[in-house]
């Protein structure tokens, strides 16, 4: 029985126990005939009343019963697995401009797509696999550019790891899999769009955090694999309202030099030769990747908003010349997430030539390579739910370390590199 009706039971009880009071006080005392009919008429409503709402509680009560049979043989029909299967995807419709000094401008509209699922197994072991657009296959995109007179785009396996967690401290990753390593802030010294593949462990105790990870880059059938081994260690401690969090990391690749473990034929910037290398992979890489990784950020509400500031530093140990060095430093206010939200942020990041292994380095900033600085201003607003608009604008410099020949120019450093990023979000 609802509530309402409830309560109009309850009055009706108690309006008859009031009228059989009532008629107790008028039997006591002298009253006239037409007094005494009056009364009886209105307990003979109210017992009408009463006996109405029964009737009605009993029917609701029935087919409350016939409802929660219902919902329990649907319950049953349903195979137990099904539950344990999550969709997760978005889609982004992106305008991009592209203005580099001496070169032709540009713009393209672009798509990018992303479907998939997490499978709860049991209770300890995860499991997902996520498809998404890119332009053959490429590791630092999912963008997919609106040409070819409305030819089919591709689709690829963007994802597809298991998780094992043993203990709630530890987890162990297998597959293609997200980053095994924090990333501090909006720093994009790696491309966010990447996905490593191989094996990772990682710990997490109290404001203590530390991984391990094996990542495959290229394997070769008779000269041997390029790979990346690396570890991580951090510590996330709440400060008050605020959070801390600092982290240094390491990451040493192996068999790159001399060698050309390159996507697409490019090396992004990083110095080749063609001294030394490998038969059949010339050009090739000068140098080898030891990179050492220190960063910090700080998370704090303002004005009921968060506002976050970060700043990484990373160090190529094993160059063989001074352009070793790539930072990041950033500041972020608001977050772009309930409907009528909204943020904004700027960063500053300088990666040498050489400081880092260009096939990991931001596809949108100074061209994509290594060999650039510059700001990026950010800003996003979630104008409803799960829609979100988002602003991006690359004022970069590049060819920082290492002129650049452009055609009745001649040799050019410091070459302006503006990129404008409009785009509409979905996410479900």
């Amino acid at each position: 029985m609802n509530s309402d009706k409830t309560d109009s039971g309850s009055r009706a009880l108690r309006a008859l126990g009031v009228a059989a009071a009532v008629a107790a006080v008028l039997a006591a005392s002298p009253a006239t005939a037409d007094e005494v009919s009056e009364l009886k008429a209105a307990v003979q409503a109210l017992q009408k009343r009463l006996d109405t709402l029964e009737a009605q509680a009993k029917s609701n009560e029935e087919t409350n019963d016939r409802q929660t049979d219902q919902i329990a043989q649907a319950k049953t029909s349903v195979p137990a697995w099904v539950p344990n299967f999550a969709l997760k995807g978005d889609l982004r419709y992106r305008n991009e401009n592209i203005d580099a000094e001496y070169a032709v401008g540009r713009n393209r509209d672009r798509i990018r797509v992303r479907a998939g699922f997490v499978a709860k197994v049991n209770d300890t072991i995860t499991s997902e696999l996520q498809l998404a657009s890119a332009e053959g296959g490429d590791p630092r995109s999912s963008n997919q550019t609106l040409t070819g007179e409305n030819t089919r785009k591709s689709i690829y396996i963007d994802l597809a790891y298991a998780e094992w967690k043993p203990h709630a401290d530890w987890k162990l990753t297998a597959g293609k899999m997200k980053y095994p390593w924090a990333r501090p802030g909006q720093s994009i010294l790696f491309d966010g769009d990447i996905n490593p593949e191989g094996l990772a462990v990682n710990f997490n105790h109290g404001p203590f955090f530390a991984s391990s990870f094996f990542t495959n880059l290229e394997e070769r059938s008779a000269t041997g694999e390029s790979t990346l081994f690396g570890g991580q260690v951090g510590w996330k401690q709440a400060i008050g309202t605020a959070s801390l969090t600092l982290g240094a990391s390491l990451f040493d690749f192996n068999s790159v030099q001399h060698r050309n473990p390159f996507f697409g034929g490019s090396s992004n910037g990083n110095t080749t030769t063609t001294v030394g290398c490998f038969p059949g992979q010339s050009p090739c890489l000068l140098n080898d990747y030891n990179l050492v990784e220190g960063f910090a950020e700080y998370s704090v509400p303002v004005a009921g908003r968060p506002l976050s500031l970060y700043a990484d530093y990373i160090r190529n140990d094993a160059a063989v010349n001074s352009m070793d060095t790539a930072y990041s430093a950033g500041i972020q206010y608001g977050r772009a997430s309930n409907p009528r939200t909204w943020e904004i942020g700027y960063f500053y990041q300088k990666v040498e030539k050489d400081s880092l292994n260009a096939q990991f380095v931001d596809s949108d900033f100074a061209g994509g390579n290594s060999d650039g600085k510059g700001g990026t201003f950010k800003a996003a607003y979630a104008f409803a739910r799960n829609w979100t608009l988002n602003l991006t604008y690359f004022m970069n410099k590049t060819n920082i370390d290492v002129p650049v020949n452009v055609a009745g120019v001649g040799s050019v450093l410091d070459r302006d590199y503006k990129r404008l990023q409009v785009d509409m979000n979905f996410k479900y």
